[in-house]
């Protein structure tokens, strides 16, 4: 007889009846370490709780921000089905802290040893346009769509080689180390890219192998990290030459040149056209000058500057010549005046009369006289001829 098949809601539907009837599972008290610890946009809590061989998720309906990845804790909480998924859960209910997990000492030991070696100094530069890419992650993970996406977003005519390796579990140790080795070796590519996306502390705990931080040190190639997400760092990130929180932001670090030359491109047009349109004003107004300079220079302007220039000069030559010939015709006319009032003729009309001597000397003074002297007695229309009696003092 063909068994009727069921559908995969009802399976978790059942599977979640089993464990809520069965009272063990509502109140477990749970010894573990925490990794992945994550709050929600909802305030809820998720994390996973680990030891060295297994692990749970958990979630808490409220914000828990007292423990961190590494912790070593007792969780008292309740066993859950999430049927969206069919997978198991914890919903915790309190949170124990009892110290740091082993795992988490043992990795930081293992870091403050690495870095005491001097592996965690970054000393190759990252082309900012690379021309070769290579790429190390796994093709059938979401990442390398997530790296390619990115990619192919920006026109920058650039090679990426894949190199296809596992990226968790026993044997992707083994398949990173020779991707790195591979393009050292084979290709000839500008930076690296070793990538994986999210997932637990176990599935990322491969990139905290000491082969890989070591392989990674010694490339002579710059390597770029993208691996998991926001909060998870691994011994592979610190050594790189640049970490970046995920498989997107390290392909966009990777092609940072290539999308800011669209940018700076678009920056220099505009400077370029701002500065043709001020050199274009600038010519104009130059231009409306020089033509302003070429009218000022005009002859037929010149000229007639010239004529009115004379005329004016011939005006007030005319006006300067009238004055300083009234100027001189008054003056003339006084020294005629004067010289006429001088003349003796004029003073003999007036009354006045001249005395000469016998040889026509005009007698001025007293000593030119003597008594009994003839003399000359000159009038305006007469003159006498008269002798000194005496002589006396005026």
């Amino acid at each position: 007889m063909k068994i009727k098949p069921i559908k995969v809601s009802l399976l978790n539907q059942y599977v979640k009846k089993i464990i809520k009837s069965n009272s063990i599972f509502y109140n477990l008290y749970i010894e573990g370490e925490i990794s992945n610890i994550r709050i929600s946009k909802t305030g809820y809590t998720y994390f996973t709780l680990s030891d060295s061989e297994s692990s749970v998720s958990c979630v808490c309906f409220y914000q828990d921000r007292t423990v961190i990845d590494g912790d070593k804790v007792i969780v008292n909480g309740e066993l859950t089905v999430y049927e969206a998924k069919g997978t198991y859960q914890i919903v915790v209910k309190n949170i124990e802290k009892i110290g740091l997990g082993n795992i988490f000492k043992e990795l930081e030991i293992l870091k403050k040893r690495l870095e005491k070696q001097g592996l965690f100094e970054k000393n190759k530069e990252i082309p900012l346009l690379p021309s070769k890419i290579g790429v190390i992650t796994s093709k059938s993970g979401a990442a390398l769509q997530d790296i390619l996406r990115t990619f192919n977003a920006v026109n920058g005519g650039f090679d990426v080689s894949i190199y296809n390796s596992l990226v968790q579990g026993d044997a992707a140790k083994r398949t990173i180390v020779e991707g790195i080795s591979y393009f050292n070796n084979e290709k000839n590519v500008d930076v690296i890219l070793l990538s994986r996306g999210g997932g637990s502390f176990k599935d990322l705990n491969v990139f905290n192998e000491v082969s890989i931080a070591e392989k990674i040190y010694m490339s002579k190639i710059p390597i770029v990290t993208g691996i998991g997400h926001d909060t998870d760092v691994t011994l592979a990130d610190y050594v790189a030459d640049v970490h970046c929180h995920t498989p997107t932001a390290a392909a966009e670090f990777v092609i940072r040149g290539y999308k800011n030359i669209g940018i700076q491109l678009e920056a220099l047009y505009r400077q370029l056209v701002d500065k043709t349109n001020n050199e274009l004003k600038q010519f104009e107004a130059s231009i409306n000058t020089y033509k302003f300079m070429l009218r000022s220079y005009n002859p037929d302007n010149c000229i007639n500057r010239l004529i009115n220039e004379c005329d004016m000069l011939k005006n007030i030559l005319e006006t300067n010549m009238r004055i300083e010939f009234n100027n001189r015709n008054n003056e003339l006319r006084l020294k005629y005046e004067k010289l006429i009032s001088y003349d003796y003729r004029t003073q003999l009309n007036n009354g006045y009369s001249l005395v000469f001597d016998n040889q026509n000397n005009l007698i001025n003074d007293k000593t030119m006289v003597e008594n009994n002297q003839s003399i000359n007695i000159l009038f305006d229309k007469f003159s006498i001829e008269a002798k000194i009696i005496d002589i006396k003092e005026v």
